[in-house]
């Protein structure tokens, strides 16, 4: 038997029930997640309590600094193992555009980042590589063996950090201004109509492509009776080329015959 059908003040109270727990997640305040208080004492910067990554606020420029940190921090160590030389003691400042290309396969442009020169953009990155003040050359201010790459995240981080506070603070100077790349241009429009009806075509030809290939007979007399039993091809072989090769007098005996034997 049918359940018996529920009354309607029930079924209106479940409703007016529901619609009260619908309104009430929706008006319940987002709670935002807490960031680490001290980024260099984080052990995990993939997951910093509850989930959260040391990398979850990261724009665009921050990836790009952090990216630009590894690179240059790679590039100033590799010059000075490939150097080997205790004369050459690091890239020159001004060469720096030249060995990262070398070494990237890529090109350097401080303008991509909103500066004028290479001194302003390694200002950006100070806390991984700096410039002599005696001699312009790069310098790393992180050893050449470490764990894994966790300190650049950290770095970054903290730089983020420090840049908010300055433009809380009313510095202007601090805002990035790099020039973000262009999307690509979407894929062009496939034609498949197009494409449908050629195939068709292709398979549909029977008559002339099994016709013409499996079951002429003329080609198939034509490549055996001229390749196979050609006696004019065989004979020439033996009696022209094989004496003119081994006997003939003018070839083989008075030109090349001597002179090779």
């Amino acid at each position: 038997p049918a359940p018996a059908p529920a009354p309607e003040g029930a079924e209106g109270e479940a409703k007016e029930g529901e619609e009260k727990k619908d309104m009430e997640m929706e008006e319940a305040p987002k709670v935002e997640k807490k960031q680490a208080e001290d980024v260099f004492a984080v052990e995990n910067v993939c997951d910093t309590g509850d989930g959260v990554p040391l990398f979850h606020k990261f724009s665009f420029e921050d990836w790009a600094l952090l990216s630009l940190r590894l690179e240059l921090h790679l590039l100033v160590h590799s010059f000075k193992k490939d150097a080997n030389d205790e004369d050459r003691v690091g890239i020159h400042e001004q060469h720096l555009a030249f060995y990262y290309n070398k070494y990237y396969k890529k090109t350097f442009s401080v303008k991509y980042y909103g500066m004028e020169t290479n001194s302003d953009l390694i200002g950006l990155v100070k806390d991984t590589v700096t410039i002599l003040p005696e001699n312009q050359v790069l310098k790393f201010s992180l050893g050449e063996d470490m764990e894994n790459f966790d300190i650049f995240v950290k770095l970054t981080e903290e730089a983020r950090r420090e840049r908010l506070r300055r433009l809380d603070a009313g510095d202007t100077s601090a805002q990035l201004k790099f020039q973000k790349p262009d999307a690509p241009p979407p894929p062009p429009p496939q034609h498949q109509n197009n494409n449908k009806g050629g195939g068709g075509g292709y398979k549909g030809d029977k008559g002339g492509y099994k016709g013409g290939f499996k079951g002429d007979k003329g080609y198939d007399k034509g490549y055996k009776g001229g390749f196979k039993g050609d006696k004019g091809f065989k004979g020439d072989y033996k009696g022209g080329y094989g004496k003119g090769f081994k006997g003939d007098k003018g070839f083989g005996k008075g030109g090349y015959g001597k002179g090779f034997k």
